[in-house]
Formats: C-alpha cells, structure tokens, sequence
C-alpha cells in the first residue's frame, strides 16, 4: 500500500515547503495551491513541469495532497501527516464518506445530507463515522442553527462562527448572562463619554411647613377620649402647630452637560471593544474572542431597544434623549389641547434640554436660534 513506500526526498521537501505556505497564509489547510504557486515553491531542479508533476502525484498518492477543481483549474491542498497516514488505510466507502465532510470545510455537513450524497446503507455510514472519530479524523460539533441534527467536520479544522454563533454562544447555547453584562458595560461607557463635567451649583431651597405637635387636648389619641359625632367633617381633624426651620437648606444642583454637536468625544464601536476587552468585568477568555462585529451588534440591539442613540457620522453613539424642536406644531399628539399659558408657548418651557442650559455653556440662552426665532414670529 501507499503508506508503506516511503516518499522521496524531494516530494517531502515539496511537502513541507507547501505545508509552511499554508500556514503562513492565515487560511491554514484550506489554503489552495494551482500548478503555478507549486512551481514557486519549488526548488529549481524541480521547477520544470516534467520534474514538479511526478513529485505532485507522489503527494496524491500518499493522501498527503487533496487534489479539487477551482474555476475549471486543477489545485492541491495539504493534509497534516498523521490524517494523510490514516486516510490510506481506509477502503473506498470510508474515502468517500471522509472525501464529503473535507468538502464541508469549516462549516461541516449533516449527518442526514451525508447519508443522501453518498448513496451508502444508512448503518455503513454510522459505522464509518464512528471508526473515523476514533482516529480523530473527523469530530461531531454542535450547530447553533441546527442542535438536533448531527454535525461533522474535519478533526484539524476550527468550526466557522455561523456553526458555533461566536462569541455569544457556549458549547453550543446562548450565553444570555454575558450578552446582558455586555449591554451594561456598553451602556456604563458611553453615558460616562456621553457628558462634559460641570461644577455644582448652592442654591438655597425653602422648607414646607413641617407639623410640630399636636393639640393634646383635640388629638383623639388622648387619655381622656371624645367620642366625636357622626357628623364630624374635616374642620373637626386635630389641630398642628407648624415650626419652621431657621435657615433654609443649601443644596448642590449638579447640570450635565451634552458635547456639542460637532463633538468627536462621543464613542464609536471601535472605542467601545477596546474598553469592553481591556476591562476586568469580562472573563479573559471571552474578552479575546470577541470581535468589533461583535460588538457593533450588540450596540445595534440596544439602538433598536432605545437605549442608545446613533449620531453623527459613521458609527457614533450615544445615550440620548427624544428631541422636538421648540415651537413644534403637533402638540395635539402629546395629548396638550390649547394655546397653554407663557412658560410653554416660550421656547424655555418646550426645550428638550432646558437644565443643560448655562451661560457660558453649549447650549445658552444668548446663542439660542429658537428664541431669535420666536421673536421675529411675535411670539406666535
């Protein structure tokens, strides 16, 4: 049999040439090499075709290459030696069975499509199956779109993230507690990127009226009960005496600040991946798979959500708030009937943004467009 002629010097040099390639290409063993990439791998005895093709078949022969078709151009791919040893010791019906799932690739086949396309009694093929898991050929995976149907793939290769569902998913389940710690962590991000700092404000704050005591001798509560008449309204309730503080309290008013509109502070997905993955709050496992697509999903599910907003170019976002012009018309679809009284025909009782507003700040008074406006509109 081919396994046990050894391959020539040559052939293996090719080999290893060939295997270093694909390797380095990022694609791994999906790589695939046509006649003319061989020839440049080659060593220049072997560069001629009459010379190169002979160590190619060698290759074939040994199960150490997989010859395919890609637009109408023969190619070869490589095959890690210990599979390409196994794989010559099977008998035809297994090389067809195996010949399927490495068509599969990354994304692996049915067990059910399997049995179809090789027209094989259903029972052979479980059993193939099973000897090829054995020899760690092959390996059954879990898909996320299909958990009840068997999946096979090649043993060497790593599922695609359309089987596996990427990062959100757990051998094979929705990691729902980590989509939600991600949500949070976005969320945390960008309220804290989404507002400038500003100083707090004193101001002082009048007291309600407070009860002190009340009259001993009206509170029903006494020792000496009166039974109160039937007819009894509200004039009868106990009296209070009401005391009133001395100083009025002092209280901090903190105003949060939006950027301008023209502001580049606000985060972007690419920003948002980098603090989610260099954070401590996700396990480091998961932190390193995850992926700016990843991310950009999640932050599309809560824009959808309304709990972010979108702005400005490209993938800006961030937590905002639902904003009407001052002085906008449909004021019948939140439920208002009539003109109002002065506070909210005015611009200032109809800003969306009225505690952000400060002289100095972003958003002022004297560089309000709506109140220039409003004016010149005679207040109407």
């Amino acid at each position: 049999m081919a396994s046990l002629v050894k391959i020539s010097d040559d052939a293996d040099q090719l080999y290893t040439t060939m295997l270093a390639a694909a390797h380095a290409s990022g694609e791994g063993m999906r790589k695939v090499f046509f006649q003319s990439d061989i020839q440049s791998l080659a060593n220049e005895s072997s560069k001629d075709v009459k010379e190169l093709m002979p160590l190619v078949q060698e290759l074939t022969n040994h199960s150490l290459l997989r010859i395919s078709k890609l637009d109408r151009a023969l190619c070869w791919s490589t095959r890690p030696r210990d599979a390409a040893k196994a794989i010559t010791l099977l008998n035809s019906e297994e090389k067809m069975v195996y010949s399927h799932v490495e068509d599969a690739h990354q994304k692996g086949i049915w067990l059910k499509d399997l049995k179809k396309r090789t027209n094989i009694n259903p029972g052979t093929v479980q059993k193939t199956m099973t000897k090829l898991e054995n020899q760690r050929l092959i390996k059954s995976i879990k898909n996320v779109r299909a958990p009840a149907q068997k999946t096979y793939m090649l043993f060497h290769l790593v599922p695609s993230d359309d089987v596996t569902g990427g990062s959100f998913f757990d051998a094979g389940d929705l990691d729902e507690s980590l989509i939600e710690e991600l949500s949070n962590l976005i969320i945390f991000h960008v309220r804290m990127q989404s507002w400038s700092d500003t100083k707090p404000r004193k101001v002082r704050r009048e007291t309600s009226p407070a009860p002190a005591e009340e009259d001993p001798a009206a509170s029903p509560n006494s020792s000496r009960k009166r039974k109160r008449p039937a007819t009894a309204d509200i004039e009868d309730a106990p009296r209070k005496h009401f005391r009133y503080g001395d100083e009025d309290p002092v209280v901090e008013i903190v105003t949060q600040l939006a950027y301008p509109a023209y502001s580049r502070s606000y985060p972007t997905a690419e920003n948002i991946h980098t603090f989610i993955t260099t954070t401590d709050a996700i396990r480091a496992s998961k932190a390193a798979q995850l992926t700016v697509a990843e991310i950009q999903q999640v932050i599309d599910t809560l824009v959808w959500d309304d709990r972010l907003e979108r702005i400005g170019d490209g993938y800006r976002t961030v937590r905002g708030v639902s904003f009407k012009p001052p002085g906008y018309g449909g004021d019948e679809e939140d439920g208002i009937d009539g003109p109002g009284n002065g506070l909210t025909q005015a611009p200032c009782g109809k800003c969306p943004v009225f505690d952000l507003c400060s002289e100095g700040g972003p958003i002022n008074a004297g560089s309000c467009a709506y109140w220039a406006k409003w004016i010149e509109g005679g207040g109407n």
